[in-house]
């Protein structure tokens, strides 16, 4: 394994995959948005012909084009007007009556892939038609309740969230009034498998039988199916004794080395005997404030792709065992991607050797 890993590194490769920058939702027709991706400042507009990813700076003066408005089907720049059309191109510049052809060609926008599924808007900053998002039936199923939440901020890096969301043994101490009202810090057997694409993690819920206080079907003991999909989408299936099923995602989008942005959805089996889809959101919001906290509150902010001896804290096993695991393999994911790009020619989207 290369120790010598840098820290920029994530940030280059996951402009090839796909991130959720927004809830649907929340751009309606009509209206720009901006947003900071690893690190890149963008826009995103809602046209009637339909959605513009681009870099947020207007060609002629430099100004956010996420202060400009949608009009007449176009984005308009808030300094002089200047307008462009949803595949980038300059289409109008007011100062000039009849624009030459190439001044308008010198004003195209740096733009990016743009899509919407599962209730979000996702970018991918560099193009890469091999990056697909993870299927998962059940977000699209009429028949099972999903629901996409509002996204929250983190000030912590994104792999600190992506272990705080595999940590079994945090529930009966963060979440001692909520989730883990019932839990035990002891961590069950797991049964950790590794893909291609990244992992999977089947244990019970580590719940008491006998708790001084009977817990809600939200926290009582459950079968939980971990799927990390690489570099940083993540579902966990929750299996209930009567049968019924939870599916929950998160995927901690970067967007500076030190805040994230985590995007997350429920999805509840048809039938569900339990707290109302409302209820169940509520009590969601609670548990991952309580992470948010504890995230926040670490040091550091990120976790070191290759930590010294001491540098990312006395690890234990086996309740560090899962996070261990993402963290080996998210190395390793680099080092796959990394070795992919140099083979590839700079001018075909490549990185040079």
């Amino acid at each position: 394994m290369d120790t010598n890993l840098s820290e920029e590194l994530p940030f280059i490769l996951l402009k090839r995959e796909w991130q959720p920058v927004a809830i649907s939702r929340e751009l309606k027709q009509g209206e720009v948005k901006g947003f900071v991706l690893l690190g890149v400042e963008i826009f995103i507009a809602r046209l009637s012909t339909g959605l513009l990813a681009a870099e947020d700076i207007c060609p002629h003066k430099g100004i956010k084009l996420s202060l400009g408005a949608v009009c007449n089907d176009y984005l308009q720049c808030a300094y002089h007007g200047w307008q462009f059309d949803q595949e980038g191109d300059c289409i109008n510049i007011p100062s000039l009556i009849n624009p030459p052809p190439n001044k308008l060609k010198m004003s195209r926008l740096k733009k990016y892939e743009i899509q919407e599924r599962y209730g979000m808007i996702w970018v991918q900053l560099e193009k890469d038609g091999s990056n697909k998002l993870p299927d998962i039936p059940e977000f699209e199923d009429p028949d099972w309740t999903y629901m996409a939440a509002n996204p929250t901020v983190f000030k912590s890096g994104f792999r600190r969230e992506i272990e705080n969301y595999l940590d079994m043994t945090h529930f009966a101490f963060a979440h001692g009034s909520t989730l883990g009202k019932a839990a035990s810090p002891v961590v069950p057997k797991m049964d950790i498998r590794i893909f291609d694409d990244g992992f999977q993690m089947n244990a019970p819920f580590p719940s008491l039988a006998t708790p001084d206080e009977q817990p809600g079907k939200l926290q009582e003991a459950h079968m939980r199916q971990q799927r990390c999909y690489l570099p940083n989408f993540t579902t966990i299936r929750q299996t209930f004794h009567d049968g019924d099923m939870r599916l929950l995602v998160h995927i901690p989008t970067p967007n500076t080395r030190e805040e994230c942005t985590v995007f997350w959805a429920i999805a509840i089996s048809p039938g569900f005997k339990g707290p109302a889809p409302e209820d169940q959101m509520s009590f969601a919001v609670k548990v991952l404030d309580e992470d948010r906290i504890m995230c926040e509150n670490q040091s550091p902010k990120e976790i070191p792709l290759a930590p010294s001896k001491g540098g990312w804290g006395v690890l234990v096993s086996p309740g560090d065992l899962l996070a261990n695991t993402f963290q080996k393999c998210f190395r390793q994911y680099l080092l796959d991607r990394l070795s992919l790009y140099k083979e590839k020619d700079p001018s075909e989207g490549g990185y040079p050797v």
